[in-house]
This record gives structure tokens, C-alpha cells and sequence, in this order.
């Protein structure tokens, strides 16, 4: 399934919305600094947004006026109108760095109209087989549902996550694995969120992925980016991890469902349709063609 909609909201700032209209509010509720450059930062709306998981949702703050960008929440929708965004300084920062810097509970947001169809993927997930038919009614055998794999880059995360909650809640749910990638441990900033998930849901396995093992001075594994239960990370960018864990030809029957920058998702595909992936089957949103280069996708992961 391919999408036609515009990029999510990891587009770079030159790509910025400008347009509206301008249709929620809400107050932030909470900000937390998870590294030296992502911040995750808790919204609530009075009047909920009517959103699908997986969509981007184009947002205005005070911190950067007349400018919109696209984030994806990382919780499904839900009444009570809460919403978590995961924001990371990108190229210059000229928006998102102040809402990462200096975002404070009690800053009013905008939000414009949803965009974008990447949790449809979990539809054909949705219904449970009848077991046992009606007498008198006959149904030829239904193929079981494809396991899915997850590549998640940096914040690519958050559409990711929301997908998976929602799927927790599917009557019978598709096996998943999650591989969730960043620069270095210290760069893997919902990880403890992610083992917890992974511990209280049997269909649900995580891998982590990273560049190098080092993390710069300041930026070293905090709480949020490290679990006792967690596995030991494997060296490489999420897709040469992925197309390692499934070199027996397994790619060909997962469904995939890529997230993260505009680059790291062109090479990401790149190299899994290269290990056997099926590309009718692989979904992501659409990004600008800025490079096809896999030295792109290595270089700027999330």
C-alpha cells in the first residue's frame, strides 16, 4: 500500500506547513527532556481530536508563531484528550528547537486537520475468524494474517508505538516485531516504555538498533533510555539489523511498516525490498525526493 499524502512530521523545517485551518486547542501538560535534543511533551485537548493512530497532526505553537508542523501522537486516540508528542531539533531548529528547549506546561497549542492513513495497515486485522460457522454455511480456509515488522528511526517511533497500543486491543493480534533504531544507546529515549510494552504483550518483540555502542559526553543511557530487561543492542541502522534477523527469506511474508526521516525511510525500503521484502507490502508515509542514496539513510537514521 503506498501513500499519496503529504510527508509526516519529520519533514525538515523548510517543509513547514503554512496553510490551516486551525480547528483544536489544547495546554501542554507536561514536557520532558529525554536527550540534549528530543523532548516528549505531553497535550491535553478539552474537545478530543478525531484522529486515527498512525496520522500527523499539523501543529502551532506560540514558540514558533505563524508556522505549522506535523507530528504524529505516540497514544491512540482516546476520550479523555490527551495527547504525546515526540519532538526532536532537526537541521537549523528554528521551530522545532524552541519547542524542545522551551516548551512549559501551560503553553496553548493549535492543531489543524489529521492527515495521513498509516495505522489502516491494522483493518485487516480487526475481525475474528468465525470458528464455527452457521450450519448450513460453508467458508473456504482464510489464510492467516501476516506478521508484521516495525523498523522505527529516532522519533519514528511515536506512530509506531500508538499502532501498537491500538493493536493490543484487536480481538486477535498480528505478531509484531518492533526494531527501533538510533545514533547511539543514549539516543534510544522511549526504551523503557518500549520493554515494558513488550513484557505485558506475548505478540509483541523489540530489537534495538544502533550505529555505535559510544554515546557522546552529556548524552549517555538516562532512565528512559535504558531497562534492565532490555536486549543488548546490535550494531547497525534498523534496516541492515532487520534484514539480518530475517536472512532465511522471512521478509517476504511480514508486512512492514516503516517511520522516521524523510532519508532513513527511502534507504530503509531500499534495503529491505533489496533482502526479499515484498514491496506491495510495505507501508510508510510519503517522503520528498531529496535522495535515494542508502549513505543518507546511515548518515541522518532519525
Amino acid at each position: 500500500m503506498e501513500h499519496t499524502r503529504r510527508p509526516r512530521h519529520d519533514t525538515p523545517e523548510r517543509h513547514a506547513r503554512t496553510d490551516g485551518p486551525a480547528t483544536f486547542t489544547g495546554r501542554v501538560l507536561e514536557v520532558q527532556r529525554r536527550t540534549r535534543d528530543i523532548a516528549v511533551i505531553r497535550v491535553h485537548c478539552p474537545e478530543p481530536i478525531p484522529f486515527t493512530v498512525g496520522q500527523h497532526i499539523p501543529i502551532r505553537s506560540p514558540l514558533a508563531p505563524g508556522t505549522w508542523r506535523d507530528y504524529s501522537p505516540a497514544l491512540p486516540p482516546n476520550p479523555e484528550g490527551l495527547l504525546e508528542f515526540h519532538v526532536r531539533i532537526v537541521d537549523g531548529g528554528a521551530e522545532s528547537r524552541p519547542l524542545v528547549a522551551t516548551s512549559r506546561p501551560g503553553d496553548e497549542w493549535t492543531f489543524g486537520t489529521p492527515r495521513g492513513s498509516l495505522g489502516d495497515v491494522l483493518r485487516e486485522y480487526g475481525t475474528e475468524l468465525d470458528d464455527d460457522p452457521a450450519p448450513g454455511r460453508h467458508r473456504l480456509p482464510e489464510p492467516d494474517p501476516r506478521d508484521i515488522l516495525m523498523i522505527a528511526g529516532g522519533t519514528g517511533l511515536a506512530p509506531l508505538r500508538a499502532i501498537l497500543l491500538e493493536a493490543a486491543d484487536l480481538p486477535a493480534p498480528p505478531k509484531i516485531d518492533l526494531v527501533y533504531g538510533a545514533r547511539t544507546p543514549g539516543e534510544l529515549y522511549d526504551l523503557r516504555t518500549v520493554i515494558e510494552m513488550s513484557r505485558n504483550l506475548p505478540n509483541l518483540t523489540v530489537t534495538t538498533a544502533v550505529e555505535k555502542r559510544d554515546d557522546a559526553p552529556l548524552t549517555r543511557p538516562g532512565p528512559y533510555s535504558s531497562h534492565p530487561a532490555a536486549p543488548m543492542p546490535r550494531l547497525g541502522v534498523a534496516a541492515d539489523v532487520a534484514a539480518r534477523m530475517h536472512r532465511d527469506g522471512g521478509l517476504a511474508g511480514k508486512t512492514v511498516i516503516i517511520a522516521g526521516r524523510g532519508e532513513m525511510i527511502e534507504a530503509t525500503r531500499e534495503q529491505l525490498v533489496a533482502a526479499g521484502a515484498d514491496p506491495r507490502f510495505i507501508h510508510h508515509d510519503p517522503v520528498a525526493k531529496t535522495t535515494t542514496s542508502r549513505e543518507a539513510g546511515r548518515a541522518d537514521l532519525d
